[in-house]
């Protein structure tokens, strides 16, 4: 997630310089044809450009507006797990300096599960888009691992950071199957309906905390389906489309409307304005993809791994423990 408030000239050229070269010749030598070489006939009429331009943005709007609201979503979701982490760790360490050191090492071990869950739902996040995309990432997972050098998220990460931190038996038990982050969850769920004497909890906290869990299977299910299911490709192919049949018609309009103005003598602006415009319809096109998927290692998106290390750091803090991590930096202003 880019947290500066103007995005930086450079990183918008990043994007776009390639596009601003292209439009600018082709603008120019729309131009050169019409002025210098005679072909009047390149000029069409305004008024089906214009009439296709104002299509193209409504479009562009209906796609960019369906982007956030993935993005959106996908932050709100995260917002989710983290109340619902502190929660669960809340109801745990209620009381906690009043029961025997076996039950509060049972309770913390609960605690510390837990953040191990939101670290593993995370990078099972970030290796799904990892591997889908790997042969051709998309441009903003470019850029971010050119400025920022982010750790390589792989399966082999992933058990590694399970094995050093979770016991030998969870361990045993999660390492078997596919979706290591719903294991844990299940850990977590089984230990909670057996925990009546290992926990020395209410029957009212059981039920509270069997609750948070159901709710967190709930939100990781809509982390799977934000990911599992991408931005519609209809909309996003035919966006692009209609974006460069417009763009690609638009210097012969502006020829024709601005050889009637002045006398002609303002045609030449045909090459800046077409430039301008160009460049403005391609960056709104290219807003709308950065933000399709809200788990990809991308300039725009869910900062997960900084939002599990809050975690982490809030539910430690509730156990009292002394080893805090650091809050996760930016790095070239982007938080991952």
């Amino acid at each position: 997630m880019y947290i500066k408030n103007d995005i930086k000239t450079s990183i918008v050229l990043w994007f776009s310089w390639r596009y601003i070269v292209f439009f600018f010749l082709y603008t120019a030598a729309a131009y050169a044809a019409f002025q210098y070489y005679g072909l009047k006939s390149l000029a069409i009429p305004f008024l089906p450009v214009g009439t296709i331009g104002t299509a193209v943005a409504f479009y562009i709007g209906f796609k960019n507006n369906s982007s956030y609201e993935r993005l959106w979503e996908g932050r709100k979701i995260w917002g989710a797990i983290g109340s619902l982490s502190r929660a669960f760790a809340g109801v745990l360490v209620a009381g906690i300096d009043k029961v025997s050191k076996p039950v509060k090492d049972r309770r913390i071990a609960l605690v510390k599960r837990q953040i191990y869950y939101c670290h593993t739902l995370a990078m099972q996040l970030r290796i799904s888009s990892t591997e889908r995309k790997r042969e051709n990432p998309a441009p903003e997972v470019s850029l971010v691992k050119k400025l920022c050098s982010p750790p390589e998220h792989s399966q082999k990460t992933l058990d590694d950071y399970l094995q050093t931190n979770l016991s030998r038996g969870d361990y045993e038990q999660v390492k078997r199957v596919d979706n290591k982050a719903l294991a844990l969850l299940r850990l977590q769920l089984s230990d909670i309906e057996g925990g009546c004497d290992d926990l020395q909890l209410s029957d009212h906290a059981l039920e509270r905390l069997t609750e948070i869990l159901v709710s967190l299977f709930s939100e990781q299910g809509a982390c799977e389906r934000l990911k599992n299911f991408p931005f519609p490709r209809q909309y996003a192919h035919f966006s692009n489309v209609f974006v460069w049949i417009f763009l690609l018609l638009l210097p012969f309009g502006l020829i024709d409307e601005l050889s009637k103005s002045a006398g002609g003598t303002l045609v030449w602006t045909v090459i800046p304005f077409g430039t301008l415009i160009s460049w403005m319809f391609i960056t709104m096109e290219q807003v709308g993809d950065s933000s399709e998927d809200p788990f990809e290692l991308g300039l725009n998106d869910v900062p997960i791994s900084a939002l599990a290390r809050s975690i982490e750091i809030d539910l430690l803090q509730f156990t009292g423990d002394q080893n805090i991590p650091a809050n996760l930096e930016p790095v070239a202003d982007i938080l991952l």
